[in-house]
């Protein structure tokens, strides 16, 4: 049954019975019990909007696109949970495209999706190498070719507070996981780290530096396992550490697995700090001390904005930088007084 066919039935305006199905804001003005009518018609002749046919009347699809190397837990995750919650307060619907960081299909993807009448682009953690057409918002530090508005952490201080943390701790022999080569945010962090260091007069041993390296897919999420095996290669260079910065809380959690099997203990022996705070991070043993990333946050600015974006055409501003917070929990202790000795030594 048409719309039009269902407000013949009930003798009823059309406009009238589309506002009602709509839940158009003027709706708010028909009396509640017009409105019960024209649903329980709706419901009884299983009446189904046609999009194909409202998309070419209105131009309108109430969709968007978002972009991502691939779902995982913690980071994408969050991220989609606050895209969803301002999307579906807003009567939006979205696609979802994983291209496993594949040049081909982030090439490809906003062209077929653009063919879906999508009405803008989230990006997350997806480099662009060619402008797409539309409204973008881009979350996470990869280049973005063409115009778009950024929703970026700032990770050198995220690097920077878990340095001073740990230095403030008395740790001055700090190992780091550092990030994939191909994450901008791992270099960012590295630096964060550096220049905390240096402005105390440390310098971190080249030794305790090792970096994330994926077995599996090129631009997957990171694993425990590979904080796990990067820990191991730490160890086996037999330099002496008292603290370890992980990349973020999944290889901060592979890293805590390698230490314990070494028969070291945290904190006691080695303080360790995550990053991200993935809801699993407070209810480790020991309750992970993480740089918090408000994830959910970023989702919801990235979905606020880009609808600002496909209304107005414009927003307040096109780079917007969220900051780390510290979250301190049992994975990080002041080193004890004869660990300082034998540093001194």
């Amino acid at each position: 049954m048409s719309q039009k066919a269902l407000a013949s039935h009930l003798n009823l305006s059309p406009s009238t019975v589309s506002l009602i199905l709509n839940n158009a804001p003027r709706a708010g003005a028909i009396p509640e019990q017009t409105r019960k009518r024209v649903l329980e018609a709706a419901r009884e002749f299983d009446y189904r909007p046609n999009l194909y046919a409202k998309y070419l009347f209105s131009k309108r699809s109430f969709t968007v696109a978002v972009l991502l190397p691939e779902i995982g837990e913690g980071f994408s995750a969050s991220i989609l949970g606050g895209i969803d919650d301002v999307l579906v307060r807003k009567h939006y619907a979205f696609f979802m495209a994983n291209h496993h960081g594949d040049k081909n299909l982030i090439r490809e993807f906003p062209l077929q999706l653009a063919q879906r009448a999508v009405e803008g682009f989230i990006l997350i953690n997806t480099p662009i190498e060619e402008p797409i057409h539309g409204p973008v918002v881009s979350i996470g530090n990869s280049p973005i070719v063409g115009n778009a508005v950024k929703i970026m952490l700032d990770n050198h201080r995220g690097g920077w507070l878990a340095a001073e943390h740990l230095l403030g701790l008395g740790h001055t022999r700090i190992a780091v996981i550092k990030g994939h080569a191909w994450r901008p945010a791992g270099e960012e962090r590295w630096q964060g780290i550096v220049a905390s260091a240096s402005s105390r007069g440390i310098e971190i041993e080249r030794r305790l530096v090792t970096q994330l390296v994926s077995r599996g897919k090129m631009h997957g999420p990171s694993t425990p396992e590979e904080g796990y095996r990067s820990t191991k290669k730490l160890l086996d260079t037999k330099g002496i550490f008292t603290a370890l910065i992980a990349f973020n809380d999944f290889t901060a959690l592979g890293a805590i697995r390698a230490l314990h099997e070494a028969g070291i203990r945290v904190p006691q022996d080695v303080s360790v700090v995550g990053f991200d705070d993935i809801q699993a991070a407070a209810y480790q043993i020991p309750g992970l001390t993480t740089l918090r990333q408000p994830l959910r946050q970023m989702g919801e600015l990235a979905a606020t904005n880009l609808l600002r974006l496909i209304s107005a055409g414009t927003v307040e501003s096109p780079d917007i930088v969220v900051e780390p917070e510290l979250i301190v929990r049992e994975s990080t202790q002041a080193l004890r007084a004869a660990e300082k000795l034998e540093q001194i030594s």
